[in-house]
């Protein structure tokens, strides 16, 4: 399950990770307006951020990659706040049954999204397995190069909304103890990273989007949010282009 699939025109493609067992071609077209939907691999710190990027910048996906040489996709990522080049084929991970595993549009194939991941797996760290450790600043890093800032000490509404009107891209992230917080949605998932995508000065709730079900949007009241989340993660800038 850990081998590499070298593509025929001689891309190579990270080894795998949990939850597959083999590759697929992805044939589907790019619906690059669709949300980013996180798969079996727990690769939330990744997701969640891409997922923040396009809430800040519903054309993200066109600034993040664009057709390379053959059949491959040239992705821009970030190391060190400096643009690199990953090329990447269509072939996407399966599970045993044949479906899909890991991040795709969501309601759709891997198309866009999964083109991002597999760059991401293949340049940050060689494999998809060790993608499914990260903070969310890091995503948001590699994603943007913009400098990053975190919150221990989560911020005000008031804050989270003028930032978002902006274009920075938010996410939050939980702890261990946040399944003891419960929402609309149910307890709180323990370590996971979630796209902020809206906060109201008024009431004080904060919107947020979990990579798992990108579509709903999760509303929590202020005190909810300061039990349920560890720390905020923000570019410092617009995401905006």
């Amino acid at each position: 399950m850990g081998r590499r699939l070298r593509a025929s025109q001689g891309v190579e493609s990270p080894a795998l990770g949990p939850g597959a067992a083999g590759w697929r071609e992805d044939r589907s077209a790019l619906d690059r307006t669709r949300r980013p939907r996180q798969g079996v691999l727990g690769d939330c710190w990744v997701v969640a951020a891409l997922l923040a990027v396009h809430e800040a910048d519903p054309a993200a996906g066109r600034h993040l990659l664009a057709p390379g040489p053959g059949d491959t996709w040239a992705v821009t990522l970030y190391e060190r706040r400096r643009p690199v080049r990953v090329l990447v084929d269509r072939t996407m991970p399966v599970t045993a049954q044949g479906r899909w595993a890991y991040a795709r549009e969501a309601g759709a194939a891997p198309g866009w999204v999964g083109i991002v991941e597999k760059a991401a797996a293949l340049h940050v760290a060689g494999s998809y397995r060790v993608l499914a450790r990260g903070f969310g600043r890091s995503g948001l890093a590699v994603l943007t190069g913009l400098p990053v800032r975190t919150h221990l000490r989560l911020p005000p509404a008031s804050s989270i909304d003028e930032w978002l009107r902006a274009g920075h891209a938010i996410v939050a992230s939980t702890h261990p103890a946040s399944p003891l917080v419960r929402t609309e949605h149910g307890p709180l998932p323990r370590d996971h990273v979630m796209a902020v995508v809206g906060a109201d000065p008024v009431t004080g709730h904060v919107r947020l989007r979990n990579p798992w079900r990108p579509e709903d949007v999760l509303t929590v009241d202020a005190r909810t949010f300061r039990r349920g989340f560890l720390s905020l993660d923000r570019t410092v800038a617009t995401v905006r282009r």
